[in-house]
Order: C-alpha cells, then structure tokens, then sequence
C-alpha cells in the first residue's frame, strides 16, 4: 500500500499535494458562505461552483494537451503560482474591504483554471516517478493527500469562521499556497517521457483532436467518461449549495458547522482512498464505481430528511468516501491504459467530467431555490441513484471492463497488472 512512499519525488509531490489541498478545502468551506453573507442567494452559491469548474469543461483536453506536451513539473508548478495570485487578490479585497460577489466568482474562475491544468499533471507525472507495480497505490495515496487535508482544511475552516473573519481564512490559504508552490518546485523529476511522442504528433490543436480521436476510437475512455459526469452533475455539488443551506437554514446551526461537516467528509473520503490502495485487484472498476455512486445517491436521499446533524454527519461521510473512490477508479483506469505521451489527454478527459459541475451546480442552486433545501437535496439523490442504476443494468459499466480486458492482453498494462 505504501510502496510508492520509496520514492522521493513522490514524497515531495504528495507533501505539495497536501498542502495545496489544505487551502483549497479552506477556500470550499469558506466561499459559499462569503457569497451567502454577501447576497443570500442560493443560485449565486451554485454560481460560484460553477465558475470554479468553467475552465475544466471549456479547455477540456487541450489542458492535456498542454501536460502531454511540456514537462509535467513545470505544469504543476506554473499552476501551484496560478492558486497564489488568486487567493492573494481576493485576500487583499477583503483586507481593504473592496470585495463584492462578482469578485468572489471571478476569482473562482481563476482558481478553477489552475485546476484544469493542475490535476490531470499530478497524475499524469506518477509513471515517471514510481515503478509500474506501484502505480494504482500512487494514484490512491496521491489521492488521499487529499482527502487528509479535507479534514485539517476544513476543520480550520470552521474554526476561523467561529472565532475570526475570512481576512484570516484567506491570508491562511494565500500562506499554504506559497508552501505548496514551494514543495512542488522542489521536485526532480520532470515527468517528460512522453514528450518527444507528445510533440511528433504537431500543433496544440492537432494534438488536442488526437485525443479526442483516440477517446472516440477506443471506446472505453467514453465509458469511463459518462460515469463520472455523472457523478459531477448530481452529487459533487451537493457540498458547496445544500451543506451550507441544511445547516444554516434548515437546521439552524452556526456556519461553522459548514466546516466541520466537510472534514468529517474528509474522514469518509480518507478511509475510502486507503481502502482502495489496499486492494489486490479490481477486475470490474466501470461496475465498482455505478455501485458507489448508487450508495452515494441514497446517502443523499437519506440527507434530505435528516432531523438533526449527526444524521447529516453520516451521510456526508458516506457520500465523500463514494465519490473520492470513484474519482480514483476513473483516473487509475486511465493512466493505466494509456501511453506516456497521452497520459495527459486521457486524464483530461476528467477535465471535461469535472467542468459538469457547472451544470450540476446551476441545476443544484436553482432547485434550492425554487423547492428548497430539502427537496432539492432530495431530487439530486434520487437522479443519481436511478442514473447510476441503469449504468449498473446495461453494457456501459461492463463495457470499462471488458475493454481493459482486450487492453490488457496486448499491452500487459490493465488495472490489475498495475495492482500487483
């Protein structure tokens, strides 16, 4: 489980993983209830998500393109310096207090282009850093840095949130940003195997049209794909619209229960990643993830009609150890599959599932508004349960599966080689 720790680079990368993730899950407590005290609008709650994940769905696989093509540690660390300008800007509006909400969705938009680049780079570098037997506990552990930091991030969330004022929050984040840029330019490895064969296939544009053919031609990437866009329309959103407003409007707690409930998501994402790097094999990873998200959706339906928040406690636990495993199923399935030089335009393709969230947080926020809380968390439960059982109950989950199958009789790199 713990192989890929033998590497130094990894050691760094997951450090500067951590510490990014520690702010970033700051700045996922504390922006929904920024725009919550700045204009009271459910839909502008969603609008935030939604600008955080516009550059995902508009750049797509030309950011893996652009990973594919340079080296990768330069991506990231470009990237990590993106995160400190735009958590600086915003803390600096709030310190002469000059901030208003358009400011806050733009600077969401910022911070959602250096994740277009950002996650399909740290995952695209693991080849070059651990050997091939090591690769799924890589994508796992890299994983749970994380989920980890969910918990402390949060957890400081709710705290500063009691007892300070988001000056604080985001002076923390613009810090633990610049310790994360730190971290990631400390690493070695420049993660450019597949660069030469990145750059002999031509311009951006022709590089980028090449994913999409090999996406198209290959069939199982599209499989991979639906599955988590469905994920991100009905249950990632659920964390920045319905979490603030149950505990807020509905149940009538302090905001800095917000935070608290996310780390304790963390707890349930932390225990799902280590789960999944201790396991031997995954013979049908396109059916383990419909099966998670069918859990998640129940967790969601239960939620609706929670009565106090120990009941939302577990559901959020539940719901954030479902959709962290799927998120790492999807990225293991598709490293595993690809060539070095594609590694990136195949792991873009979760840029694209990611940017559904603007969808998803549109949906999520007008059903807030127009039936409220409880209804609405309700319907996004039902949706994704129905959705993921029918992926369960026809050829698109088995579909992951048995391609890999054919995959791996050719190249000797499925998801279970990759295991042991």
């Amino acid at each position: 489980m713990f192989a890929p720790f033998a590497s130094r680079d990894f050691r760094v990368l997951w450090l500067a993983i951590f510490l990014r993730s520690g702010a970033l899950w700051l700045d996922q407590v504390a922006r929904p209830v920024l725009i919550a005290e700045l204009t009271g609008s459910a839909l502008l709650l969603g609008a935030v998500l939604a600008a955080r994940m516009a550059p995902n769905l508009v750049l797509g696989l030309f950011a893996g393109a652009v990973v594919d093509r340079y080296p990768r540690r330069v991506v990231l660390v470009m990237s990590q310096i993106g995160n400190v300008v735009a958590s600086a800007a915003l803390f600096l509006l709030l310190l002469f207090d000059l901030v208003e909400a358009w400011h806050v969705i733009a600077l969401a938009a910022a911070a959602g282009l250096n994740i277009a680049f950002f996650q399909p780079a740290r995952q695209a570098i693991l080849p070059s850093m651990v050997p091939q037997a090591a690769l799924r506990p890589a994508v796992a552990l890299s994983q749970t840095a994380n989920t980890v930091m969910r918990i402390g991030g949060a957890l400081l969330a709710g705290l500063l949130l009691e007892f300070a004022d988001f000056i604080w929050i985001y002076g923390a984040m613009t810090g633990i940003y610049v310790g994360a840029a730190t971290c990631t330019a400390l690493i070695r490895t420049r993660g450019a195997a597949g660069v030469s064969e990145s750059r002999a296939g031509g311009s951006l544009a022709r590089q980028t049209m090449a994913g999409v053919r090999w996406a198209m031609e290959t069939r199982w990437p599209l499989a991979v794909l639906a599955i988590s866009v469905v994920m991100f329309i009905f249950l990632v959103p659920y964390q920045g619209v319905f979490v603030p407003l149950m505990v807020i409007d509905v149940l009538g707690e302090q905001a800095s229960w917000v935070g608290y409930l996310i780390a304790i998501g963390g707890a349930g994402a932390a225990a799902g990643s280590l789960a999944l790097a201790g396991l031997r094999s995954i013979p049908t990873p396109g059916r383990l993830m419909a099966s998670l998200l069918i859990g998640a959706g129940l967790g969601l339906a239960a939620m609706s009609g929670a009565p106090h928040l120990a009941v939302v406690a577990v559901c959020v636990f539940v719901a954030a150890a479902c959709s962290t495993n799927v998120m790492s199923l999807a990225n293991l399935t598709l490293l595993a599959q690809t060539s070095e030089g594609m590694a990136g335009r195949a792991l873009s393709l979760m840029n694209i599932a990611r940017g559904m969230i603007l969808v998803g947080a549109l949906v999520t926020g007008g059903l807030a508004d127009l039936l409220g809380a409880r209804t609405g968390l309700l319907t996004m439960g039902v949706c994704l349960t129905v959705c993921a059982a029918l992926m369960l109950a026809t050829p698109l989950a088995r579909g992951v599966s048995e391609d890999e199958s054919s995959v791996t009789k050719s190249s000797g790199r499925g998801v279970g080689s990759a295991a042991d």
